[in-house]
């Protein structure tokens, strides 16, 4: 699924990475939750982030910044 991700969903897996999951539209994180790359945290506190980085999204992030 990762080869299938645009441009555009790099740029929202990269919201994600600096804690702005919130500015990330509910099919795109549909999208990146399919590959894997995102999850939604299961304690949620006020003002923490609605998304998180998967190990596999990290991983995506950081090899894109080579």
């Amino acid at each position: 699924m990762n080869d299938e991700l645009d441009l555009q969903d790099l740029d929202y897996l990269a919201r994600v990475a600096e804690g702005r999951g919130q500015a990330v539209p509910e099919a795109a994180v549909a999208r990146l939750m399919l590959a894997g790359l995102v999850r939604r945290p299961e304690h949620h506190c006020e003002g923490a982030p609605v998304l998180e980085l998967t190990p596999a999204g990290l991983a995506r992030v950081r090899s894109s910044d080579q």
